[in-house]
């Protein structure tokens, strides 16, 4: 397995970040004998518009110095993180519940298939599941729920950086189709802003809007 060097933000100083997610939590199941623990998390489960993501990342046992909670970095941090993780994960996948899916189960259905399909496509199986918040009674793998876990582990802030930038990646490409620009996705991200429920009063909701929940909202 390569290693590579941990990363040196070079936007933002060290001593200016408050606090670095750890691998206290992965190093007590490691001592019981797990080897590939995944973390995992999601991101855009609260918005109006676009995919739910969710990432799994198996990390090594060397800690990514200046890791933490996507929602505590800057977007030139998480852009940055996100390929450290790439290049450091033992393995790395994404989930991805698209719009149709969220309409039709419901968003809860939706974040557990979004969460098993990361969980599939990792390239190397994990032993152990650790989840921000969740409990997954879809999976026969061991887990453990951690509450704030993206803020306390590194591997579920790994995930959380790589389900982040996933999605934001895939509402910016969105942004620039011409039946989207109306709701300035490049600004709110589907999310819920003043800005984009004035668009959906105004133009109603297109297909890449959740329909239910933008009918309760709007």
């Amino acid at each position: 397995m390569r290693r590579h060097p941990s990363p040196q933000f070079r936007h933002a100083p060290l001593s200016k970040v408050k606090k670095f997610a750890s691998n206290k939590i992965e190093k007590i199941l490691w001592q019981r004998g797990f080897s590939f623990v995944s973390g995992l998390d999601e991101a855009g489960r609260g918005a109006f518009a676009g995919p739910l993501v969710t990432a799994a990342v198996i990390l090594p046992k060397k800690l990514i110095l200046g890791l933490r909670d996507s929602k505590q970095t800057t977007e030139k941090e998480r852009e940055y993180l996100a390929v450290i993780i790439k290049k450091t994960a033992i393995a790395w996948a994404v989930g991805i519940s698209h719009v149709d899916e969220i309409n039709r189960i419901g968003i809860q259905g939706a974040t557990y298939l979004a969460f098993s399909n990361s969980i599939k496509y990792l390239k190397t199986p994990p032993d152990h599941l650790l989840i921000d918040y969740y409990n997954l009674p879809t999976s026969s793998i061991p887990q453990t729920s951690v509450v704030k876990g993206d803020a306390i582990s590194q591997s579920i802030a790994a995930a959380s950086i790589i389900a982040k930038t996933t999605r934001d990646n895939i509402m910016r490409k969105l942004s620039n189709m011409r039946q989207y620009r109306k709701y300035q996705f490049e600004n709110n991200l589907g999310y819920g802003t003043e800005e984009h429920r004035k668009a959906i009063i105004k133009s109603g909701q297109s297909d890449c809007h959740r329909t239910k929940y933008c009918l309760r909202v709007c």
